[in-house]
């Protein structure tokens, strides 16, 4: 309208704060919160995290984890056999891609499935129980000992 005459303040643009549907004075922006935490920090976290599990005895050590099938039924029944079906549990593999663990776990309710490679310390403070196969086991001690 003209800025003289019509009895309205200028205002400016039509995508001023004042205006409805004009812009937000001051948005939400997009932020980063990450925080650097050194390697050494990191694996001292995680060593002393399963160290305080395994003092507790929330640490289960099995021989092998394989499966001969994919079925959620067997293995919920293997895991009441040793007794952590009925709490949260992390099932920490050595890594070879067995399939068939990975259909049988994916739908059973608080558990996960992991590899000892990309075990951290958040999983091991979140779950209950952690059941780790003897290779697994092994090879997370060899990761924390470099």
């Amino acid at each position: 309208y003209r800025q003289k005459g019509t009895g309205m303040a200028r205002a400016g643009s039509f995508q001023s704060p004042i205006w409805v549907g004009g812009g937000v004075v001051f948005p939400p922006r997009p932020r980063d919160f990450r925080k650097k935490v050194n390697r050494s920090t990191r694996q001292l976290a995680l060593r002393k995290a399963l160290s305080e599990r395994l003092k507790g005895g929330d640490v289960v050590v099995v021989e092998a984890l394989s499966l001969g099938s994919p079925k959620t039924k067997d293995f919920a029944r293997h895991l009441m056999q040793l007794e952590v079906g009925t709490c949260s549990t992390l099932i920490v593999s050595c890594g070879e891609d067995d399939r068939n663990l990975l259909l049988a776990t994916r739908n059973i309710p608080f558990v996960e499935l992991t590899t000892s490679d990309v075990l951290n310390t958040y999983q091991v403070l979140r779950f209950d129980k952690l059941l780790f196969s003897r290779s697994a086991f092994e090879k997370v001690g060899q990761r924390l000992a470099q």
